[in-house]
Formats: C-alpha cells, sequence, structure tokens
C-alpha cells in the first residue's frame, strides 16, 4: 500500500475518532443557548420569524430599487428600440418577482389561517 494513502487513512481515522470524542463530551455539558428569534420554540414560530422579519423586508426593498432602476431604463433609452426593449423587459421582470413574492405571503397566510382553523 502507497505511504501516502496510508497516511491519509490515518490521519482520518484520527479525526473521526477525536470528533467523536469531542462530540460526547459536548453533550455531557448542560449549556442551554437562548433563541435568536422572538417568538416560540416551534418550526412554524422559526419560519414565520424568517419570511416575515427577514425575507419580506429585504424583498420589499429590492423590489422598490428593481423599479427604480426599471425607470432610469425607461428615462434613459431616449427613444432606442432595443434599450427600450431592455427596459419593458427589466420592468416585466420586477412586476413578476414582485408577485411572486406577494403571492408566496398570501399562500402561506392562507395555509396558516387553514391550520389554525383544523386545530
Amino acid at each position: 500500500m502507497n505511504w501516502n494513502k496510508l497516511s491519509a487513512v490515518l490521519i482520518s481515522f484520527f479525526f473521526f475518532f477525536i470528533m467523536g470524542v469531542v462530540s460526547v463530551h459536548a453533550q455531557a455539558l448542560a449549556v442551554e443557548l437562548p433563541n435568536p428569534f422572538r417568538g416560540g420554540s416551534s418550526l412554524f414560530d422559526l419560519l414565520r420569524t424568517i419570511i416575515n422579519d427577514i425575507l419580506l423586508p429585504i424583498g420589499g426593498v429590492l423590489a422598490v430599487l428593481s423599479f427604480i432602476y426599471s425607470g432610469f431604463l425607461y428615462v434613459t433609452a431616449q427613444g432606442n428600440e432595443a434599450k427600450l426593449k431592455t427596459a419593458h423587459r427589466a420592468l416585466l421582470y420586477t412586476a413578476i418577482g414582485t408577485a411572486v413574492l406577494l403571492g408566496s405571503w398570501v399562500i402561506s397566510q392562507v395555509i396558516k389561517n387553514t391550520i389554525d382553523q383544523l386545530r
């Protein structure tokens, strides 16, 4: 057997052995980490917090900036057909992206309300 391969196997085995020992010792420690997201501790609360507090505000800002950029493209086109086509395509994609963003939020709210009614 090649010495390089043997040394790689031995180092890998040693590394995984050490990681196993460390993970066993880490489980013995009683450390409690606070939840960085406000709200409950269920998966649903985590997803709601991520969507409502992170994705929607960032998506909203990006949508506004995209609409402004599309308007800028229209203004700078100055009647050039190729530039107008690019500006129109940018506006169309911005509108579709905004509709998808808001539509996904509406669908998630409908699913949430349906689950709450079934409880």
